[in-house]
């Protein structure tokens, strides 16, 4: 385990990320983490990943008893009727830093998984969740620090922003959502 302390949950990620790839299962870093990478920095206490993983498959248990070896606090929970999220693991370490493993977000397609980008971090290789799916993820979410989230974004990384594939990719989170995108759009337009 890379991490010494509380405080240290994106190492916590790197150990998490490891045990996703000798499984072989695709993920991809969204939350306060994604955002940075963006151009939106924030502290966060937790370290989030969306994994290509449906909730009530055999490999949730494999992953959660991996963890569990490793030393890792997991609990699994599967999303009610209207809850935006399939299903979550949570995994938690002695240091009470935190990975939270979300699967199946409504109106997200396992696409996702094709669209993230490599970067490094702490000589490690990780994949992030591409900048128009997590400005669509964070729309739909509509807190006020998601949608902070996506003007620094706008603002920071407007010119690597696809924006054909943004307005594609917010439709099937529904009418309200691509209005809350039009507005941010008209607020911090790409250049």
């Amino acid at each position: 385990m890379r991490a010494t302390s509380t405080g240290q949950s994106a190492l916590l990620l790197l150990d998490v990320i490891d045990a996703l790839d000798a499984r072989r299962i695709p993920y991809a870093i969204i939350g306060a983490f994604a955002a940075s990478f963006y151009g939106a920095i924030r502290a966060s206490l937790d370290a989030d990943a969306l994994i290509a993983l449906q909730p009530g498959q055999p490999d949730i248990n494999t992953l959660t008893t991996a963890l569990g070896n490793a030393g890792l606090k997991c609990t699994y929970r599967v999303g009610e009727r209207h809850d935006p999220i399939g299903g979550v693991i949570c995994a938690e370490d002695a240091f009470d830093n935190r990975v939270d493993l979300l699967m199946k977000i409504h109106g997200m397609t396992d696409a996702v998984f094709s669209r993230t980008v490599e970067a490094e971090f702490m000589n490690t290789r990780v994949r992030l969740v591409g900048l128009e799916d997590l400005i669509a993820m964070k729309v739909f979410a509509g807190s006020p620090k998601d949608l902070n989230d996506v003007a620094g974004m706008l603002s920071v990384s407007s010119e690597r922003i696809r924006l054909p594939l943004l307005k594609e990719l917010v439709q099937p989170y529904g009418a309200d959502v691509v209005r809350k995108l039009e507005v941010l759009l008209r607020a911090h337009p790409p250049q």
